[in-house]
């Protein structure tokens, strides 16, 4: 009886101190250090009222042994607290059960209770060693979790069950399904507590002396919640629990629930790595290369795609994390999955550190900008940055992109396909949404990926630019891979932007709108509450949880999602196809007139506003003449200068000299000779120029191109605020004319509306740049007033362009009618390529399925017939999920092949590339394919009872795909 108690109290103490479980925070020692001497008194008060036998009991409780493995020397009645050999130091050097011992000896032995007790370990020493000490015993928890998951038929191996009840567990517990308080755990005596508990279907709060139990039935529970409803916190389940057991709720259950759930977790992940392994599934960009069947499962002979992969990602901020030193001092756990980069390799991506070249400010032919202006030159050029970029914080300079002191991770960046499947993840660390992040996934893409990505980015335009002014701009370049931007946030961009990167205007991206991660992070804004205050390690950790469980979901629209894209590609089409001829036949044009009109107009807004490079080298050509002849002139008086001193001044007689004038002379002949090397740079300057501009005789101010050109620079304010004012004008007439249009949905036109607000700003702006300018002219050319520009509805109305050095107004581009069968041609061209592209992912999609359920079979029946029961237990429970869903997805792409427009392949069973030729036994669809189509009857006759004969009629589906082959 007195072992028992004395055991019971070492591991209700030692649990305290040790794990922080329920009894007291793991400040317990000074706690009890501070009440020696109440406890001292109520100790006398109770020895006075026990009897021999309870005094003798309890002498040998306390055991002699205990004294002399922590004696420390001195005079036991010394109440010197000063006295160095007064003091217990509690530290890392201490064992588990020497701590244990020391700890219950301090609260009932009263040679202990005057003692001092320095704790000199720190939270974060005693987390380490929490973590440490699950950790080495993780394989032995991952070996009973499965006995415990599986118990059908035990190994050979397995040892029997002890019949000592001395050694079986009596702990607290907490099952939400049995609601038991106490439970008494069988432990053979080669079975440490922990391993004993996991195959009774418990974890301890624990490692070593656990003083509650919870059933890992409450913890599977618990961790379907959190991925299904991520704000579900801790402490909410742990309040729920307390609910049921009719107990106040107190901090020290979530702490109990928060501890045990992180090593559930483990055990957790420790089976997946089995079965992945397994499955041939541990390399190590295995998942992202298989993370979308519809993306990367190419196969053999299928037709090439102008982009192989459509991409899209973005930063979001809602899960930020505060800084606190405490807790990020004591969870110092690394959590690792293959879904994130890391924050060194984030970091080598600094534009300070790999930029190659500055670039110009203004931006490119293809419209684009490196977005990295700095400071000092933004404002000095602050008419030539583009105004699209202008509009985007994301697209500023990274020294502006400051965050917040109190907050460590500002948030994330995310990257998925165009299906939703996540592909990489990376924290923003102390920063805004800075270059490196997209940088550093893009460089993942372009080496786990491969070439031609379509990657969208809400600043696409500016992003671009940015990779091409890295390191990373050769290999972007030569993989074929472009940027473009959202379609949705692509109406906030200028006109012409969005004439070069609105994926309605790039071919092969298909009726793709790339805001794949505004609706991913709809959904993970729901995490920000429970990761806000948690350490790096569990921010990571729920991140991770809702980054699988979005793919799951995801994963299992895809049928749906493939479906629902092909009824709207066949739509546009049956709907637009008549419309459209009957627009052309009324405008007496046809569809190649529609192509040329296409490049015409994104030519010109490509180069609206921008000065033509001739005149800019006409006029600086002309600026050198000048400077040339001012300089000779300059020269010529110089050398006149120093010839006439000596010869006007001579004086036989002993006057002025050449040598008395030493100093006045030699002046004279420095700046002649500086005169004249000038007029030499001058001239080879200009001779450098006549090449590049293919003169073969210099002009002079008699020439009539002289004279152009001096009246161009007279004129050139007033020219450039007038390209300006076009650009801007004519930029705001074509978004009116899209704004008018009845297909723009309530949020494109509320984008577009904002937009043009600030258009309106710019517009104002210019138009008084543009008085200003035509004011100075000789004679002075008339002003425009805002009030009439803002009452512009058509391009034909503004007559001020055609002063413009290209008139839209004749251009067939530029009529409302010509406009809208452009829009409308191009909705069809992107139509049509979005049923291209469906085509073969119907088919990758289909491949996968027979694929993986082929795989699925192949390794049970390899574990099967090696005796590995639990292993393939877990397979089990990894597969059947699987399957069902990959039969709902089997559904609809039998719908996809009953659609009146589906002009893809019948013969859906393909083979991967780099995979070898199937066998006889697997069977390959090389018959009719509207015979192979007859798969999907099968399906229909399916009974309701899925749980009886799930794999038999999955397999019998698949099965019967290789059968036609055969037939």
């Amino acid at each position: 009886m007195g072992k028992k108690k004395s055991q019971r109290r070492v591991n209700g103490t030692f649990g305290t101190i040790y794990g922080g479980s329920l009894k007291r925070p793991l400040n317990g020692i000074e706690a009890l250090a501070a009440n020696r001497k109440e406890k001292e008194k109520q100790r006398k008060l109770d020895e006075h009222h026990m009897d021999k036998e309870t005094k003798e009991a309890l002498a040998d409780i306390r055991g002699d042994a205990l004294h002399e493995a922590f004696d420390i020397g001195g005079n036991d009645d010394d109440d010197d607290a000063s006295s160095s050999s007064q003091w217990v130091d509690i530290n890392e050097n201490l064992s588990p059960e020497e701590l244990a011992r020391a700890v219950d000896a301090a609260a009932v032995d009263p040679k202990w209770s005057k003692r001092h007790y320095r704790d000199g370990r720190t939270w974060r020493n005693r987390r380490q060693r929490f973590d440490n000490t699950w950790a080495e015993h993780f394989e032995a928890l991952t070996d009973a979790y499965l006995r415990w998951k599986y118990p059908g038929s035990q190994n050979a191996a397995s040892p029997s069950p002890s019949n000592r009840t001395d050694l079986d567990l009596h702990i607290a517990t907490a099952d939400l399904y049995t609601l038991e308080k106490e439970a008494t755990i069988p432990r053979r005596d080669d079975q440490m507590s922990m391993v004993a508990l996991v195959e009774a279907g418990y974890l301890g709060n624990s490692p070593l002396s656990p003083s509650l139990a919870i059933s890992l039935k409450t913890l599977e529970l618990f961790k379907v919640i959190r991925q299904r409803r991520p704000s579900f916190s801790f402490e909410a389940f742990a309040k729920v629990l307390c609910d049921l057991y009719q107990r106040p709720y107190h901090r020290r259950w979530r702490i109990a629930l928060a501890d045990a759930f992180d090593v559930f977790l483990s055990i957790t992940r420790k089976v997946d790595e089995r079965v992945a392994g397994a499955l041939g599934r541990l390399s190590e960009n295995w998942r992202v290369l298989n993370a979308c069947p519809c993306c990367m499962y190419e196969l053999q002979g299928e037709k090439k795609l102008i982009f192989r992969i459509l991409m899209a990602l973005d930063g979001n901020n809602s899960a930020k994390r505060v800084a606190n030193s405490f807790r990020q001092t004591g969870d110092s756990r690394v959590f690792l999955s293959s879904y994130w980069v890391d924050e060194p390799e984030v970091n080598k991506f600094k534009l300070d550190e790999i930029r190659t070249t500055r670039g110009p400010l203004v931006p490119s032919s293809d419209a684009v900008w490196d977005g990295d202006l700095a400071e000092e030159d933004e404002k000095a050029n602050v008419g030539d940055v583009p105004e699209c970029v202008k509009n985007w914080k994301a697209a500023q300079t990274d020294a502006k992109k400051r965050a917040l002191d109190m907050f460590d991770e500002t948030g994330w960046f995310v990257c998925g396909c165009r299906h939703g499947l996540i592909l990489w993840a990376a924290d923003m660390v102390q920063s805004g949404e800075q270059a490196k992040y997209p940088l550093s996934i893009v460089n993942r893409a372009l080496e786990v990926l491969g070439e031609r990505l379509l990657i969208g980015y809400d600043i696409g335009c500016a992003f671009e630019g940015t990779i091409k002014s890295t390191t990373l701009g050769k290999k972007f370049t030569e993989s074929g891979s472009r940027c473009c931007v959202n379609a949705y946030h692509g109406y906030a961009h200028n006109y012409a932007c969005q004439c070069a990167n609105h994926p309605n205007n790039i071919e092969g991206c298909g009726i793709e709108d790339l805001e794949t991660m505004e609706r991913f992070f709809s959904a993970s804004n729901a995490t920000a509450s429970v990761i806000r205050y948690t350490s790096r390690y569990r921010r990571r950790l729920f991140l991770d949880l809702h980054l699988q469980q979005s793919d799951r979901d995801k994963y299992a629209s895809l049928g749906l999602m493939l479906r629902n894209n092909y009824r709207q590609a066949i739509k546009i089409i049956e709907e637009g196809v008549p419309l459209l001829n009957a627009i052309l036949s009324e405008i007496g044009a046809s569809r190649a007139d529609l192509d040329v009109w296409q490049r015409d107009q994104a030519q010109y807004f490509a180069t609206l506003g921008k000065e033509p490079e001739e005149d800019v080298h006409k006029v600086a050509y002309v600026e050198l003449l000048k400077e040339l002849e001012a300089a000779e002139k300059i020269a010529s008086s110089k050398t006149s200068k120093f010839l006439n001193l000596v010869a006007d001044d001579w004086d036989p007689s002993g006057g002025k000299t050449y040598e008395t004038e030493t100093s006045q002379t030699r002046k004279l002949e420095t700046d002649r000779k500086h005169a004249r090397a000038k007029v030499d740079g001058l001239r080879y300057e200009i001779t450098a120029m006549e090449l590049k501009l293919g003169l073969t005789t210099r002009w002079h101010p008699g020439m009539p191109q002289y004279k152009e050109t001096v009246q161009y620079i007279h004129d050139r304010s007033y020219r450039k605020a007038l390209d300006e004012l076009q650009r801007l004008v004519v930029q705001r007439l074509f978004e009116l004319h899209r704004l008018g249009l009845s297909g723009i949905g309530y949020r494109a036109r509320t984008l577009l509306t904002k937009a043009m607000r600030t258009r309106s700003k710019a517009i104002q702006n210019a138009a008084a740049r543009y008085n200003a300018a035509a004011l100075e002219l000789t004679p002075p050319r008339p002003t425009l007033d805002w009030t009439m520009i803002a009452k512009y509805n058509f391009v034909e109305e503004f007559s001020l362009l055609r002063d413009a050095r290209q008139d839209v107004r004749g251009e067939r581009w530029g009529d409302g009618e010509v406009r809208e069968a452009l829009k409308l041609h191009q909705k069809i061209k992107r139509a049509s390529e979005e049923l291209e592209r469906l085509n073969i992912e119907v088919k990758r999609l289909a491949t996968s399925i027979y694929d993986e359920h082929t795989l699925f079979e192949q390794v049970s029946t390899e574990l099967r017939n090696a005796g590995s029961d639990q292993l393939l237990g877990a397979l089990i429970d990894f597969s059947v999920p699987r399957k069902r869903v990959n039969r709902n997805i089997l559904q609809y792409l039998e719908e996809i092949t009953e659609l009146d427009g589906y002009t893809g392949d019948t013969n859906l069973l393909g083979l991967r590339v780099g995979s070898a030729p199937r066998t006889q036994a697997t069977g390959l669809i090389d018959s009719n394919p509207r015979e192979a189509s007859s798969l999907f009857d099968l399906m229909a006759a399916e009974t309701d009872d899925e749980d009886e004969d799930e794999e038999a009629q999955i397999g019998g589906v698949l099965d019967f795909i290789g059968e036609v082959a055969l037939s």
